[in-house]
């Protein structure tokens, strides 16, 4: 079932299942149990557990479609005693001499 179908049905049993709760009869002094509502409730209680599983199933395919993030690109510093580390460096002058050194990479190589 395509996606735009299934929240169509789920808007649907919705609607249906609010317009059979509005009919639940109130118990009276006649009847204190409430027996007129059983099917009414039977009926009720179906709606709702479509619902959820329109609704699992719903979840499924969307997390399906979802793109998948990138993840972030681990890139190896290296930290002031010389160490590899993937955590970054967030000191300003570190990135500016990293920032030195490639260009100067870069004019080497041209």
């Amino acid at each position: 079932m395509k996606i735009d179908n299934l929240k169509k049905a789920i808007k649907e049993q919705r609607d249906t299942n609010v317009r059979l709760f509005n009919s639940i009869p109130i118990p009276t002094r006649e009847d204190p149990n409430n027996t007129k509502a059983e099917p009414i409730l039977k009926l009720w209680r179906e709606g709702s557990n479509k619902i959820k599983e329109m609704i699992r199933e719903l979840q499924i395919l969307e997390s399906k479609n979802r793109k998948r993030e990138n993840k972030d690109v681990h890139k190896v510093f290296i930290n002031g005693y010389g160490e590899a580390t993937n955590r970054e460096i967030t000191n300003s002058s570190y990135q500016r001499n990293q920032k030195r050194l490639a260009k100067d990479m870069l004019n080497y190589i041209k």
